[in-house]
Parts: structure tokens; sequence; C-alpha cells
């Protein structure tokens, strides 16, 4: 589970890449850092490329991911809930990837009143979307399994919330739009007990 969710990371820092076109070497540093697995130092990379970025009078939000994907990854998730929420503010790209890194670090934190208001603004944006890479290119990015992800997960949060009545609801949601999905049977199972 663990390779899996540095293998997402992975991908959304190459997606980070191509998003922002990788335009500051910090951030190009950052992002190959961070794809080499060298969460601390991609960390460093990107908190100078922040400071920088403010001493320039510039935002930095692509910077704040970078710091927050690297939290992830080094199981700060205090410290990436806190940078990814800054590269929001900093009017960084909104992405399902976002959100959900968003919700799980608060799961991790057992605060799930802001995991599910991060799941559900999520779970609103699309599930693809074109974005662009420069003047003339452009790529399609598919958060299908990142939103499936995160509308069971909000059920989860509800069911730690002990709310099992919109548990109830999330998971019939869930398992008519997923219904052949294994997890959410055994959840279905487990919630019709309560």
């Amino acid at each position: 589970m663990r390779n899996r969710r540095i293998r997402y990371l992975v991908l959304s820092a190459a997606l980070m890449c191509v998003l922002t076109a990788c335009s500051k070497n910090g951030l190009k540093e950052g992002t190959e850092l961070l794809e080499k697995g060298d969460f601390e130092k991609a960390a460093t990379v990107f908190e100078q490329a922040a400071k920088e970025a403010e001493t320039e009078g510039e935002r930095a939000p692509e910077a704040y991911r970078g710091m927050g994907m690297a939290c992830y990854a080094l199981e700060d998730y205090e410290g990436t809930r806190q940078n990814l929420q800054k590269a929001l503010d900093e009017g960084g790209l909104e992405t399902p990837i976002i959100y959900n890194l968003i919700g799980v670090s608060s799961m991790k934190l057992e605060d799930y009143d802001t995991a599910l208001a991060a799941f559900d603004k999520g779970t609103g944006l699309p599930e693809s979307g074109v974005v662009s890479r420069g003047a003339k290119e452009e790529e399609t990015a598919d958060y299908s399994e990142v939103i499936r992800e995160m509308k069971f997960n909000r059920v989860v949060c509800l069911e730690k919330k002990l709310d099992w009545e919109n548990a109830k609801a999330a998971m019939a949601e869930y398992a008519s739009l997923y219904p052949d999905d294994a997890n959410a049977q055994k959840e279905a199972e487990f919630l019709s007990t309560r």
C-alpha cells in the first residue's frame, strides 16, 4: 500500500511538472528529487523556491504543492495539509489529487471533518480535463481513480465519526457507482450491522 502511495505521489509530481512546465529551476530540481524518492531534499528545494518567489514579490503555488507532496511522502501530514492549502490559497490549480492528499492527511490526523470537506471539494471537480503545457501543447488528465478513492474515503470518515446513517447513504451511492468493488461490499456488510 505504501509503495502504491509513493508511485501515486511520483506520478502527481510528474503531472505537476507538466502542468507548470517546470519554468523555474527550483521547481524542476524539486520535481526530479521527488521522482528519485529524495523527499527531504525535495522539500528543502521547494521551500527555497517558495522563499525566492516571495522575495521577488511573486506567488509560489507550485513550490507549495511540491512541499506538500514531499511532506506527504515523509508522513508529515500536518505539513502536507498546510502546504497544499497554501498552494490553493496562492492560486494553484485545483485538482482532485490535491484535495485527496489533503483529505487523506486529515484522516491520518483523525480530523474527519476537514477530510470530508476536502473529499467533497475534490469529488466536485471534473474526472478529466485538458491542461495546457504551454502555448500549443495540451494534455488530458484522468482523475477518475482519485475521485473513486475519495468517494470511498468519505464512507470511512463517516464511519469514524460514528455517523452511521450518512455512512450507509454514502456507501449505497458508492456501491451503485462501483458495483464490482470488493472492499465496498465488505464495508456495506459492516454497515448493515450498525
